[in-house]
């Protein structure tokens, strides 16, 4: 426990840097978000799926990278949809090639990852960056943690003090539905809070009535986290974060929420 919270302060330390700092050079959270996204796409490659030809690890980090630069566009380059295209396409041929060179060695499970995932995921990431790019980013940021680690530590608490009833045994047997119940309430309950202080009082009631299906939303990238783990028999992404894991163990909720609350800022419901 207690690597795991000096660990969680120091992401959080880094985290508050790197909003600052691109606060005033927004290109920064780019970068930052595009390194993220590296390091998910070499654990689901490497460390799920076992994929143990770099060429491919890097290929499908490397379009990654590249796609998170064109969706958040933080040089302004504008009319970037049919480069988006060409890259997509240009990027699956590469995919089918390693494909066929690696064809005694790939599974099913490493044909998928390394053509289909490399494009959610980035977009998820691109999101990420956006959302916290925005002209209210602070706020949307600490909304997407509430979302995701406050619902998370809620249903922990919860849980582990009341919980009797298993939400999904198959995948996460330690999960309650008392938990889950908690999680939500805990993350309704700073909702309110954040809506006050940043002076969103008009957004309340749809913030907080928007809190529900986000947090269920958290939990659903968790479990889809944990479904993969379970498949391939790890129990974590990564070692990068003491007490933690990987990138995908830290972040694995946001990659769902983020994309959603894109949509949710885009169209004025948060």
């Amino acid at each position: 426990m207690k690597t795991r919270i000096i660990s969680g302060v120091v992401m959080a330390v880094i985290v508050a840097v790197v909003v600052v700092i691109g606060h005033f050079v927004p290109v920064v959270l780019t970068v930052f978000a595009a390194v993220l996204c590296d390091g998910a796409l070499y654990e689901l490659t490497r460390t799920a799926t076992g994929i143990q030809d770099m060429k491919s690890v890097f290929a499908a980090a490397g379009y990654g990278a590249l796609m998170v630069f064109l969706w958040d566009d933080p040089f302004g380059w504008g009319k970037t949809g049919s480069l988006l295209l060409w890259v997509s396409v240009v990027y699956f041929l590469i995919a089918v090639g390693l494909t066929l060179w690696n064809h005694a060695d790939f599974s099913l499970a490493s044909i998928a990852v390394l053509t289909a995932m490399p494009l959610p995921v980035a977009f998820a990431f691109s999101c990420l960056s956006r959302v916290i790019n925005h002209t209210d980013g602070l706020y949307y940021l600490l909304l997407m943690l509430n979302f995701a680690s406050v619902c998370d530590m809620g249903a922990y608490f919860v849980g582990s003090a009341v919980g009797k009833h298993k939400l999904c045994p198959a995948i996460s047997p330690k999960k309650t539905v008392e938990g889950a119940v908690g999680g939500i309430l805990s993350s309704m309950v700073v909702s309110v809070i954040l809506c006050l202080c940043f002076g969103f009082s008009a957004k309340l009631f749809y913030t907080v009535l928007l809190t529900v299906p986000f947090c269920v939303i958290g939990m659903g990238g968790d479990l889809f986290a944990s479904a993969i783990k379970r498949s391939v028999g790890i129990k974590d992404y990564g070692r990068l974060i003491p007490g933690h894991g990987g990138v995908l163990d830290r972040l694995d909720s946001i990659l769902l929420i983020a994309p959603v609350l894109w949509l949710c800022i885009e169209t004025g419901w948060v």
